[in-house]
């Protein structure tokens, strides 16, 4: 056989077969429930702040008037996430590399910002978390709060270092399902004026319920928007959390991510270069649906909960004036449950625990994936490293920075709001663009999201970023 008969070109990788349930005419709630993965993680690990203490907090403040904010922050964030995780899927690649080899300018300077918004704001969210479970524990059982969040924050990163959370996890998954039921039951129990609640979905202005200048002085100092964006940045996660939740679509091994070589993606590969021929366009149309069930699943599950935390927070604890905040951030919540039945009340002290500690030994894991895809896609050394390279540096990071924050004394909001503000808007209004670039430069014309995608996603991204920007100009006193 001669050298020239041996050199056979290799066939161009495609794009695998799509199961038979993403080829339906119709996507079925059962397809979406059996595609839906790392939704489900991202919504448990948002759950924790933005759904239970946030959304209830501005029902208690603002009343129904910024329900419409739920509907906004839900829609804008899933457009640009389902973009975000679509492309992984169809090439194969993260959109942090891609980013770094598209976007004009020094090559990596895109994805290292987005990267370093997300990063800077790991400490932030870890301390937060512990503040606001320490607080609780102290209001229930004595003890320092500080002292109680320490605790919890090592405890957490323990459980996630060496892999107990199998024990936890099954119990944690049941009590969180149980407790969003259990508020949405809550909704009806509170008997609101429905017409009321219905006018809160139209977009409208909204200013702080009359008491709360009153007897919470230090809330009504802050600007009513910057509070809004703090609750609309927590709102289904931010950037700290959507990088690693796209690198977790190789765990899937969805489309292009189920090729051999590109589950790790080790070594380095090119995006999957895909064919204009129909065969192919049904194959992405299919492989498509996979991000797109699992997205608008958990968007909808945490907008869900984050409206009934809101209508129970103006009915329940706003008619008390019981607005959560300091030490008592997590402690009103319970008496949303004990509307039903006062013996409620205690499995709310099981459930809020749980939920914490559930979020906190998440954030672990997700912060690595996010920290190793950022730093990868500008990095060789750090890419060929692994995950398991990243996460040592990734778990002293976080636990070092939640502990030096957690110890300034400052509550689940006061340290939250950084992190709210920046990297759950801005810096997600920032990728949201990068992402509408990226599609254009690497997919063909025919498998890019269509004018209505892409016209959400321009939309989402700018209502993001001028949001965040507008809310962080006021909270660093820059403007009033």
């Amino acid at each position: 056989m001669s050298s020239r008969d041996s050199e056979v070109p290799a066939e161009p990788e495609q794009l695998p077969e799509v199961p038979p349930e993403l080829t339906e005419r119709r996507l079925s709630l059962g397809t979406i429930a059996k595609f839906f993965g790392p939704g489900a993680i991202i919504a448990s690990l948002t759950v924790g702040s933005g759904e239970t203490v946030l959304a209830s907090r501005m029902g208690a403040v603002f009343g129904f008037a910024v329900l419409w904010l739920v509907v906004v922050g839900a829609v804008a964030k899933a457009a640009v996430i389902y973009s975000s995780n679509r492309y992984a899927v169809l090439t194969g690649e993260h959109p942090m590399r891609g980013l770094a080899r598209v976007i004009p300018g020094p090559r990596g300077w895109f994805p290292m910002l987005i990267g370093v918004l997300a990063v800077l704001s790991f400490p932030f969210v870890a301390s937060a978390l512990a503040s606001g479970i320490g607080g609780y524990l102290h209001r229930i059982a004595g003890g320092p709060a500080i002292a109680w969040g320490l605790v919890l924050l090592v405890l957490a990163a323990a459980i996630a270092w060496f892999g107990w959370y199998a024990l936890l996890e099954r119990a944690q998954v049941a009590i969180v399902a149980l407790k969003v039921t259990l508020v949405v039951v809550a909704v009806f129990a509170a008997d609101p004026q429905w017409l009321d609640v219905l006018s809160g979905f139209v977009p409208q202005t909204f200013a702080y319920q009359p008491f709360v200048g009153a007897e919470y002085p230090d809330i009504a100092a802050e600007s009513a928007w910057v509070e809004a964006v703090v609750f609309m940045g927590g709102l289904g996660g931010g950037m700290y959390d959507y990088i690693g939740y796209a690198g977790l679509m190789r765990e899937k091994r969805w489309g292009a991510m189920g090729l051999p070589g590109r589950a790790d993606d080790v070594p380095l590969v090119e995006p999957l270069a895909l064919t204009e021929t129909e065969r192919e366009a049904r194959r992405v149309r299919g492989w498509a649906r996979a991000p797109l069930g699992d997205v608008v699943l958990s968007f909808a599950t945490m907008a869900l909960t984050a409206v009934a935390f809101i209508i129970t927070g103006k009915e329940i604890l706003g008619a008390a004036h019981n607005v959560p905040s300091g030490n008592d951030v997590l402690t009103y919540q319970g008496d949303v449950l004990g509307i039903i039945h006062p013996v409620l009340r205690y499995f709310y002290i099981v459930a809020i625990i749980m939920v914490f500690l559930g979020t906190m030994y998440a954030i672990w894991e997700v912060y690595t994936r996010t920290t190793h895809e950022s730093l990868s896609a500008v990095s060789k050394r750090v890419h060929a490293g692994g995950v398991a390279r990243t996460r040592r540096w990734v778990y002293g990071y976080v636990l070092l920075g939640g502990v030096a924050l957690l110890l300034t004394g400052g509550d689940l909001v006061d340290l939250i709001s950084p992190a709210n503000i920046v990297g759950g808007t801005v810096a997600v209004g920032v990728y949201g663009f990068g992402l509408l670039v990226l599609e254009r430069r690497v997919l063909p014309k025919a498998h890019r999201i269509g004018r209505a995608g892409r016209a959400l996603v321009t939309a989402s991204s700018a209502i993001l970023l001028v949001a965040g920007l507008i809310a962080l100009a006021q909270y660093l006193g820059v403007v009033r």
